[in-house]
C-alpha cells in the first residue's frame, strides 16, 4: 500500500472512522473470523490513518472487532497511511469492503449516494471503487435516474419501479427515455414489462425495433396467493415505489431467480 507504513498499534488507540462504509453488519460471523485469526493469525492487516493523538480505522472494521472484542489482544497489526480526504477514504473502504462479506444494502446505497455528490457522475463512482455502472445505479436506486425519467414519474406517465428498471438496463439515456415513451404509449401492463424485458435483452437495438420484438412476446399467466402479511407488504411498497402489485412482484420473482442462478 502506497506510503503506508506497517507497524502493530495498541487497539484502544483505534477508533472506527465515520468514514467506513459498513455500518450494520459487521458482526455477521465475527466468531469464525475470530477463530480462523487464532489459528492462522492476522493475514490482513488493518489499515488506519492518524488523527490528533489516536488512529482512524476505515479498512479492516471486522477484524478489528475480532481481535478486540472476541480475542481480547491490546494490539492489532497495521498499515498507517497518510491521512486522506473524506472521498478518497470512503472509496477504500468501500473497494475494500465490497469484495468481502456482502455490504448491506442501505450502505451501499448511502455510500453510493455520497460519492456521486462529491465526483458528480456514475460512471466516475463506478470506476473509483471498480464496480459496473449498472453495479453503481442499482445501489442509487431511484437517485441513479436520469432527470428525464424522473420527470415522467412526477407527471405519473410511468411507476418509479419501471423507471429504475429502465435506468439500470439501458444505460445510453437518450435510448432510455425513448423506451419510456414507448412504455407511455401502451396502456396493457403485460406489453409494458415485455418492453422493459427485450429491452434488457438487446440493448444495442432501437426503441422501435424493441417495441416490434416486444409486441410478438407471449405470456404464461401465474396466479399467487398470498398471506395477508405478504399482501400488505406488497401494497406497501406499491405505495413507497408508485408502482403496480404485478410490477413489482415480477421484479421480486426475477431478483429471487437471478440470486438462485435460475436466470442469467
Amino acid at each position: 500500500m502506497q506510503d503506508a507504513i506497517f507497524r502493530p498499534i495498541p487497539i484502544n488507540e483505534i477508533d472506527v472512522s465515520l468514514n467506513n462504509s459498513r455500518k450494520r453488519d459487521y458482526k455477521e460471523g465475527l466468531e469464525d473470523l475470530a477463530k480462523s485469526i487464532m489459528a492462522h493469525g492476522l493475514l490482513q492487516p488493518v489499515v488506519v490513518y492518524k488523527k490528533g493523538t489516536r488512529y482512524q480505522l476505515i479498512v479492516g472494521q471486522r477484524r478489528f472487532h475480532a481481535c478486540k472484542d472476541i480475542l481480547g489482544r491490546l494490539e492489532i497489526d497495521a498499515h498507517v497511511i497518510p491521512a486522506p480526504d473524506d472521498t478518497n477514504a470512503l472509496i477504500l473502504s468501500f473497494s475494500e469492503n465490497i469484495h468481502r462479506l456482502e455490504l448491506d444494502y442501505q450502505d451501499k446505497m448511502n455510500v453510493a449516494t455520497a460519492l456521486l455528490s462529491k465526483v458528480g457522475s456514475i460512471s466516475k463512482v463506478a470506476k473509483l471503487v471498480h464496480v459496473s455502472d449498472v453495479t453503481v445505479r442499482n445501489y442509487l436506486g431511484y437517485a441513479g435516474v436520469p432527470e428525464k425519467l424522473k420527470e415522467l414519474v412526477s407527471k405519473k406517465k410511468i411507476s418509479a419501479r419501471t423507471a429504475i428498471d429502465i435506468a439500470n438496463n439501458i444505460l445510453n439515456e437518450k435510448e432510455a427515455v425513448a423506451i419510456a415513451n414507448k412504455i407511455v404509449e401502451t396502456p396493457s401492463a403485460e406489453r409494458r414489462r415485455a418492453i422493459i424485458e427485450v429491452a434488457k435483452e438487446n440493448p444495442g437495438k432501437k426503441a422501435v425495433e424493441i417495441e416490434k420484438l416486444a409486441s410478438k412476446q407471449k405470456f404464461k399467466k401465474v396466479i399467487l396467493h398470498l398471506t395477508p402479511n405478504v399482501a400488505e407488504a406488497l401494497e406497501t411498497a406499491c405505495r413507497d415505489f408508485a408502482s403496480e402489485p404485478a410490477d413489482l412482484a415480477t421484479a421480486a420473482l426475477e431478483t429471487w431467480l437471478k440470486n438462485q442462478k435460475f436466470l442469467p
